[in-house]
């Protein structure tokens, strides 16, 4: 049977000053009148039932989510409330132990909630053979076709030797390379042999079980350890701060990659919130509440007061009640380091 795990913890800092500690990217409708992670489980609510839908967040976000529980009829029980954050491993070794112990065969979608996909029917597609690769042992990750020398996204790199089971292709993982330098991500597209690592993966849970126990026998037993909430308070802080792709994916002789074009995007900072309003014929957007005079190719999403810009060139603006962000187009990824440095000033949660 068909299981899910929605990871919902993040911060979504590039995202400031929309985006704050207590209401991070995936609560935000960026790209449409929805939260990010309404559109993650009504995707994925045509291949999982409610009940097999499991979500990862912080216990700071439990009034938020109860609200989505209620909405895809998903039980409180299949919530996991980390205490606090310890990277992907942990939620996805908990979350997989504690299927598992419910279903022997399950097969488990792991999916950030905070991504958007233009093309619905090809994810869905693309998904549905992930799904049988993975039912044959396989972890399987959807590797996403790129379309352009992204410096803000890992790169997944393939061999040149297809791999085939039971009639089901899949491409043989060569190497992970992460964020790189523009030069080296001209590279990759150019070899044509490099797919963007989305963060979606698909497994059987005894598969990715016996990986971890394999890989991180200590994190493993943690896992099949908690058999409370008192339990896993205690615990949590003991698993190792990793990444499910360091621990597992770039070890594992289990991999298989499948491409899918499906029109993704991890909504990684302003700049890439462009793409869901009409610019004007400078190149302008503007989301509300906006006067301009001349300006070229900036950004603007205002806060209750009226925005009034004159002559500016890519530039981005977002403003709120507290706090106002201007910014060059091409520093958008510097926005975290904005929100590294209000915590270090102690403003940050002040907000």
């Amino acid at each position: 049977m068909m299981y899910s795990i929605i990871l919902a913890g993040g911060a979504g800092t590039r995202f400031w000053p929309l985006s704050r500690e207590a209401q991070p990217k995936q609560f935000l409708s960026l790209c449409s009148d929805r939260p990010l992670i309404d559109l993650t489980l009504d995707r994925i609510s045509k291949k999982c039932d409610g009940k097999n839908t499991y979500i990862a967040t912080n216990k700071m976000y439990h009034q938020k989510i109860e609200s989505c529980l209620k909405r895809f009829g998903i039980p409180s029980q299949n919530v996991l409330f980390e205490p606090q954050a310890r990277n992907t491993l942990a939620p996805i070794a908990t979350l997989s132990e504690m299927i598992y112990k419910r279903d022997k065969s399950a097969v488990i979608l792991v999916l950030p909630s905070d991504h958007y996909i233009k093309n619905e029917k090809e994810f869905l597609r693309v998904l549905d053979k992930a799904t049988r690769l993975a039912g044959k042992g396989y972890i399987v990750t959807l590797g996403i076709k790129p379309d352009r020398p992204e410096t803000g996204y890992g790169y997944i790199k393939v061999s040149s030797e297809l791999g085939i089971r039971s009639s089901e292709s899949f491409l043989k993982v060569k190497e992970f390379v992460e964020k790189p330098d523009y030069e080296k991500a001209k590279t990759l597209i150019k070899s044509r042999k490099a797919y963007w690592n989305g963060g979606i993966f698909v497994f059987r849970a005894d598969a990715m079980l016996g990986e971890i126990k394999r890989f991180l026998a200590s994190d493993f037993r943690l896992a099949k350890s908690i058999k409370s909430k008192k339990v896993l308070n205690k615990i949590w802080g003991r698993f190792s701060p990793i990444s499910i792709d360091y621990a597992v994916m770039e070890k594992t002789k289990k991999l298989a990659l499948v491409p899918c074009d499906c029109g993704w995007s991890d909504l990684g900072s302003w700049r890439s919130v462009e793409q869901f309003f009409r610019k004007d014929k400078s190149g302008n957007v503007f989301k509300d509440n906006c006067i301009d005079i001349g300006s070229k190719n900036i950004f603007c999403w205002p806060g209750k007061r009226i925005m009034a810009t004159a002559g500016l060139e890519n530039i981005i603006i977002v403003d709120t009640d507290d706090a106002l962000l201007v910014c060059a187009k091409n520093k958008a990824q510097d926005v975290k380091r904005i929100v590294q440095a209000l915590e270090e000033k102690k403003l940050y949660r002040q907000m």
